[in-house]
């Protein structure tokens, strides 16, 4: 029932800000929480955990980017550049998660889950992957169209900016929103840990211990890829965006004027 109720409060708060967008986002979250459950579910069954949530993490994005925004420039050169990211960090995401061997239940889980069966027949260091990627997707969007979004306004109030100006001027708003998201995914994944966290302490953990327990250190791990999710797309998003703008100029500039 309490959720239902914060449901209502947050579709009312977002009809008061704009009534046709904000219905629009309502329905998108729901929508995502589809997406991500399907997901779920494929994983459930034997499918590949990675592939899944690739496959999962675009959808999502799609939705986010197309059903609330519509398709435009902005949004297809963002949609380009997280899939970009995505590629490039689930590569780095599979190599760090192997090598750290965070995959799986840190000891502190052992007497919760010791009644289940262990064999579950799921690669967990494939779970340990798609439980990154499915967290710093959201992150990523946000940066990718912000960027995407003021380049574009920037083109429009100067169209005499060659390819290398606007990924300059994206560069530069990429360090701006930089410091807020890095600090904003931070203090969500810490917060969600804080729990965790104080168990620690009431435990009497050494800071090495702390430091070097699993659930710590895949914490942490998700946190920084989330961060370089966000950093990696600012020039990504910038060099495609602005590629994608003059071209777009180009191709308008070269058409006859209409009668």
């Amino acid at each position: 029932m309490t959720v239902i109720i914060l449901a209502v409060i947050l579709l009312a708060l977002m009809l008061y800000v704009d009534v046709q967008r904000g219905l629009k986002l309502f329905i998108s979250l729901g929508m995502n929480f589809g997406v991500l459950i399907v997901v779920f579910y494929l994983i459930a069954l034997g499918l590949n955990a990675i592939v899944c949530s690739l496959v999962g993490c675009f959808a999502v994005s799609c939705v986010m980017l197309f059903f609330v925004n519509g398709e435009n420039i902005k949004t297809v050169s963002s949609l380009k550049s997280i899939a970009v990211v995505l590629v490039i960090l689930s590569v780095l995401i599979f190599s760090v998660t192997y090598v750290s061997r965070i995959a799986g239940f840190g000891w502190e889980s052992y007497e919760e889950i010791n009644m289940f069966s262990y064999d579950v027949k799921t690669d967990f260091t494939d779970i340990a992957v798609s439980l990154i990627l499915i967290s710093l997707i959201g992150a990523t969007v946000d940066s990718s169209i912000a960027i995407s979004s003021a380049l574009y306004e920037v083109h429009r109030n100067n169209r005499e900016l060659s390819v290398k100006e606007l990924f300059a001027s994206g560069m530069n708003i990429g360090r701006d929103i930089l410091c807020t998201t890095a600090n904003t995914l931070m203090f969500a994944f810490l917060g969600d840990f804080m729990t965790l966290l104080i168990w620690f302490c009431k435990c009497g953990y050494s800071f090495g211990e702390i430091v070097n327990a699993k659930n710590f250190a895949a914490e942490m791990i998700r946190i920084l890829f989330s961060a370089a999710g966000c950093v990696i797309v600012i020039p990504v998003t910038a060099f495609i965006t602005a590629r994608a703008l003059k071209k777009h100029s180009c191709t308008d500039s070269a058409q006859p004027p209409q009668e």
